[in-house]
């Protein structure tokens, strides 16, 4: 039985009926992007930034008004952002074609606005130099002097906020129009939980003590709830009561099911030992004589804050072989595996 819960993962538009919470945050970020061709959004990690965008937000367009183009840096952020219109352009264009000539290409093909998102656009300033950022922001400069069918969304870790203080000279409006995300409040948290449980025939049993003991097993008085760990835990509450239950019975959130599932902490930590010794039983079957493959390699894609490590896919097979001998082929076996259980994000 599938979890209702998104755990790490975003949610998209086709989740509508199952997102809950951002209600007034996705209006608000609606009308900003009416007001001019350049929006920042921007708040803490875990605050559910990328579903407020492609949930919120896309849902309160008609498919005929807007053609979102979503980009990430993944190892270059022009390139990138070149692949990002050629996916979607019916006239194909030369490769050496300016993007601002993209973009008026991509509108006459659609014949709707443009908006380019870009997601974690803090990973520009994490793993690009200063020749990157400043083509980049040329590029933007250029786009919105041309005055384009085309609005831009920069969505970024509020840490990382000053960086654009070195390019507000060449793009004066680049604090104009932001918008910041805060963490959810209780309210909030508590519309997210009844919410999804409607929507999933999942019962409450004692509906406020359940409200209240979730938020006392995730509140950290210094950094809030982050979205992402309240989906973390309910995922684990849910997967526990599916375990419980007869076949006949409905699934039920009780007082007595949050004592068993724990500290979150717990929760986070159980998961993960479970899923690399998932991977790590399914090399083995697959032939790999090495121990520890799944782990080595997370340890090579992440970096200690929990953000996307600045390597090459070739780079970390030369250093994994190198090192401990695994194969390439072990290793792209893991990062589908870690993409597919929501560990790691794909980058499209």
């Amino acid at each position: 039985m599938r979890s209702p819960f998104k755990f790490l993962d975003a949610y998209s538009k086709e989740d509508k009926d199952e997102f809950f919470g951002r209600n007034i945050e996705t209006e608000e970020l609606y009308d900003r992007v009416f007001e001019t061709n350049l929006i920042l959004l921007y708040g803490a990690s875990g605050t559910g930034k990328t579903s407020l965008i492609n949930c919120g937000l896309a849902n309160m367009f008609q498919n005929t008004d807007w053609l979102p183009i979503f980009i990430r840096r993944n190892d270059n952020i022009i390139d990138s952002f070149y692949a990002g219109l050629n996916r979607h352009a019916l006239t194909k264009m030369i490769d050496s074609a300016k993007i601002k000539a993209k973009i008026k290409s991509l509108y006459l093909d659609h014949f709707k606005p443009i908006y380019l998102i870009f997601d974690q656009f803090e990973e520009l300033f994490l793993f690009g130099g200063i020749k990157e950022q400043m083509a980049f922001f040329e590029i933007l400069r250029d786009l919105m002097d041309e005055g384009l069918q085309c609005k831009i969304l920069l969505s970024m870790r509020e840490e990382y906020i000053a960086y654009l203080s070195d390019f507000e000279l060449l793009i004066p409006s680049l604090f104009d129009n932001r918008q910041r995300l805060e963490k959810m409040g209780i309210l909030q948290i508590q519309e997210v939980i009844k919410g999804t449980s409607r929507a999933f025939d999942i019962k409450i049993e004692n509906e406020e003590e359940v409200m209240e003991n979730v938020v006392l097993k995730l509140r950290d008085n210094k950094v809030g709830i982050e979205l992402s760990s309240l989906q973390v835990y309910l995922d684990r509450m849910y997967r526990k009561a599916v375990e419980n239950k007869k076949p006949d019975e409905p699934i039920v959130f009780s007082p007595k099911l949050i004592d068993e599932t724990g500290q979150f902490e717990n929760v986070l930590e159980l998961f993960l030992k479970e899923e690399l010794e998932l991977i790590e039983k399914e090399l083995f079957q697959k032939g790999s004589k090495i121990k520890g493959i799944p782990m080595t390699v997370l340890f090579s894609l992440v970096s200690d804050d929990g953000n996307k490590k600045a390597m090459e896919t070739e780079t970390i097979y030369k250093q994994l072989f190198r090192r401990k001998k695994i194969t390439s082929a072990e290793i792209d076996y893991c990062i589908k595996r870690f993409q597919e259980l929501r560990v790691l994000q794909e980058v499209k």
